[in-house]
């Protein structure tokens, strides 16, 4: 395996109006989005990466672009990081769930299922199938779900020990799976000690 950047998309307009959206072409980034994502790809200015992996959903993607212009490596989608199958809730207002849901706005467990959203487990599995996948030193561009996901595999955590996590628009999580290890949770500038994990 290796280690690994997760890093969320960019504000979207769907962030801007609350929109729960897993559509692949819609929701680019906003004028702030492309913003966070450059001052992303300044913090991984001169670090050394085997690939840049992105969920192909527009704004992740878009993203993934920007960040590629800052350290000299191409694109490659892959389907595994994108964003959590929403179900019934894809396109509905986050607002329409509140009185179900925790503080933190995770629409979980029996919610989930009545909404015919992806698993928690299915969701684990395709994104430790992913890490498997890419071995070395690697930018995951993804979303809040998958990223927790990969927290909580990292941690040996349950669905709800998660609930607390709030992932950032274009922040960065760091995991060493050979550890088993977190390096950051949602880091906006990312520390020499990290960086020198990249070199």
């Amino acid at each position: 395996m290796g280690q690994y950047l997760f890093i969320r998309h960019g504000e979207s307009d769907i962030n801007v109006y609350g929109i729960l959206s897993d559509s692949t072409e819609n929701n680019s980034l906003t004028e702030r989005g492309i913003k966070q994502a450059r001052r992303t790809g300044e913090q991984l200015k001169g670090v050394r990466f085997d690939g840049i992996v992105s969920s192909p959903v527009r704004r992740a993607y878009e993203t993934a672009k920007i960040i590629s212009e800052y350290v000299n490596l191409d694109v490659i989608r892959d389907d595994r990081l994108r964003e959590v199958k929403l179900g019934k809730a894809n396109g509905h207002n986050i607002n329409e769930f509140m009185e179900e849901l925790y503080p933190n706005s995770h629409i979980t467990g029996k919610i989930r299922e009545e909404l015919e959203m992806e698993g928690w487990e299915h969701l684990i599995s395709r994104i430790v199938s992913c890490m498997d996948d890419y071995n070395g030193k690697y930018i995951f561009v993804s979303h809040s779900d998958p990223i927790r996901a990969a927290i909580a595999y990292t941690l040996n955590m349950d669905e709800g020990d998660t609930y607390g996590i709030t992932v950032k628009n274009a922040s960065i999580t760091g995991i060493d799976t050979d550890k088993k290890k977190l390096l950051c949770i949602g880091s906006i500038n990312l520390d020499d000690k990290i960086k020198s994990l990249f070199k």
